[in-house]
């Protein structure tokens, strides 16, 4: 059985940040910061427009990894417009293990 886990993130921004600066702040977290940690897989950014959140579900090697890679953040320069980005009182993490995955055979087709 894998290790790897799925973690979702739902949060919402600070007041007066369009969704085009978000999606760009998120841009560069995943450039400068996620994609540079080890165990970190891939990230999905999704926004719910009735309950104005957004969704980033990430996927890691393993718990450990992204445990470690979670305690980086808050130290890291390179998160540090993210985290003035977004209200904390507002995150939500959930971590759940990948028991199987399935995609289309159209995919890589």
């Amino acid at each position: 059985m894998s290790n790897t886990v799925t973690e979702i993130v739902t949060m919402k921004c600070s007041d007066g940040i369009s969704k085009e600066d978000f999606i760009k702040i998120i841009d560069n977290l995943e450039c400068q910061f996620h994609s540079k940690q080890d165990g970190f897989m891939d990230t999905e950014l999704l926004y719910d427009g009735k309950e104005n959140s957004w969704i980033m579900i990430q996927h890691w090697t393993s718990a450990e990894r992204m445990k470690a890679a979670s305690k980086k953040m808050f130290q890291d320069p390179a998160t540090e417009q993210f985290r003035s980005s977004i209200d904390p009182k507002q995150v939500k993490i959930s971590v759940y293990p990948i028991l199987g995955t399935w995609c289309s055979n159209e995919v890589g087709a």
